[in-house]
């Protein structure tokens, strides 16, 4: 049907200008001219944290009930990141104190709830990458303190194939097409947000 066919080229087309945006970040920016620390590596990672973990809390209601790749999609990342601050060092009562996002993308519906994850999955493409270049002069394992960027690992780009199959079923209607993409611009927007101002939108988590 044509909203299956073209979402993916929508989403592409109208976030790229946000993905463009977020790329400018310190810690984005530091990745690719080879200047990132091990220091600036661990506040990039908790940058994250602070925006996936909430995140996630809120796709829970909408994918309990959800199977395979979505699922998986929407709850495995904070995982991947604990595990690489854990192993930097962070304890676990620091995780669970580390400062997390409040403004947050609107993910209410599964139209939404599959825009905000083109955003999250979509990154796993980019961490291939940025996990080969790290390696070279940091001393980041993929499998010890870079599980966030390594993500699926070799099987990163069938896993994204298999998202994007599943974001296809869903544009069934004009409606739930536009629900995707407005949900996919405003979690870039967000997140970029988070990532220049956090203190504008940010709690500790003391529980």
């Amino acid at each position: 049907m044509d909203n299956a066919s073209n979402i993916l080229k929508r989403l592409k087309e109208e976030t790229a200008p946000l993905h463009k945006q977020i790329e400018k970040n310190e810690y984005a920016a530091a990745i690719m001219n080879n200047s990132l620390t091990m220091d600036k590596y661990e506040a990039y990672l908790i940058k994250f944290y602070g925006f996936v973990k909430p995140v996630e809390a809120r796709l829970s209601g909408i994918t309990d009930s959800a199977e395979g790749v979505l699922y998986e999609s929407a709850r495995n990342k904070s995982e991947w990141l604990e595990r690489d601050l854990s192993a930097l060092g962070l304890s676990e009562e620091t995780l669970s104190r580390l400062p997390l996002c409040t403004d947050l993308p609107d993910v209410s519906t599964h139209a939404k709830a599959l825009g905000c994850l083109y955003v999250l999955e979509g990154s796993t493409l980019g961490g291939q990458m940025i996990i080969r270049m790290l390696a070279k002069y940091l001393p980041v394992d993929p499998h010890v303190n870079g599980n966030y960027f390594n993500s699926y690992g070799d099987s990163t780009r069938e896993h994204w194939k298999a998202f994007c199959s599943e974001l296809e079923k869903a544009a069934d209607r004009p409606e739930a097409e536009e629900e995707m993409i407005q949900a996919a611009k405003n979690t870039f927007r967000l997140l970029d947000r988070w990532f220049v101002e956090p203190e504008a939108s940010q709690t500790t988590d003391t529980n």
